[in-house]
């Protein structure tokens, strides 16, 4: 008897296609210093709040780990609330037409086959282009 072989699940895809992602991201230029050490696409609506704009590189700024994570001054996710309040101001004043597109669309909602999109990312393509 053949044994079947199984399919990547769910997840893994999603991993997958998180990964094809943000790869684009690394090395760009932190948008609060400039410096290209260590840098991140941070999503700003949170991917398990908006499947919509999990893939969607509006949603996305670069940041350096000391403004992403590791900042008491001014970091969206610093132990410390005001340095998470500091950033959404930051991001509010320095970045208004991202920070409105944001607000508009931080209610999209959409269903997604992340198999699709890993194999739209690995062309070249949009994540969620059909």
């Amino acid at each position: 008897m053949k044994k079947k072989t199984k399919s990547p699940n769910h997840s893994s895809y999603m991993k997958k296609a998180d990964e094809l992602f943000m790869v684009r991201f690394r090395g760009c230029s932190c948008r609060v210093c400039g410096t290209t050490k260590g840098t991140v696409g941070h999503h700003i609506v949170p991917r398990s709040r908006s499947k919509a704009l999990r893939y969607d590189g509006r949603n996305i700024i670069v940041l350096c780990q000391a403004h992403h994570t590791m900042g008491n001054d001014m970091a969206p996710h610093s132990t410390n609330q005001l340095a998470v309040e500091r950033f959404v101001d930051w991001f509010k004043d320095n970045q208004y037409d991202q920070y409105k597109w944001i607000k508009e669309h931080e209610r999209d909602q959409r269903k997604y086959n992340y198999k699709q999109a890993v194999e739209n990312l690995q062309n070249g393509r949009v994540a969620w282009d059909s």
